[in-house]
């Protein structure tokens, strides 16, 4: 058995961390016209009618009309708010994403820490 001491940094993955402070650097300087055009943009992208996050409230409304005209809440706006959840959060990833693929965003690297 060795005397010598196990190095804690060892056990640090010092890339992986790297990796999260980026993320959510990026994360952070996300703004709302950003994600709310990347939501459009993946909308747009929808190919079948019945797929769109919006689809079951304007199958519902048709018929039976809108919080507007019968003063009710349709009982699919639930449905649609957690589609369209959804959506903000596959737009948020993506946009980060997007921003952790341009390496000149990351060049000056003002978000790293002071750690080596």
């Amino acid at each position: 058995m060795s005397s010598l001491p196990y190095p804690v940094s060892y056990d640090i993955d010092t890339q992986a961390e790297l990796s999260d402070e980026r993320y959510e650097h990026a994360l952070k300087e996300l703004s709302l016209s950003d994600v709310l055009a990347t939501v459009d943009d993946v909308v747009a992208q929808i190919p079948n009618p019945h797929d769109h996050p919006l689809y079951a409230l304007v199958a519902h409304c048709l018929p039976y009309g809108t919080t507007k005209s019968r003063g009710k809440r349709p009982s699919v706006s639930e449905l649609v708010g957690a589609s369209h959840e959804l959506l903000i959060d596959a737009a948020m990833t993506r946009s980060v994403e997007e921003t952790l693929t341009d390496f000149s965003a990351w060049e000056d690297e003002p978000w790293k820490s002071t750690r080596q």
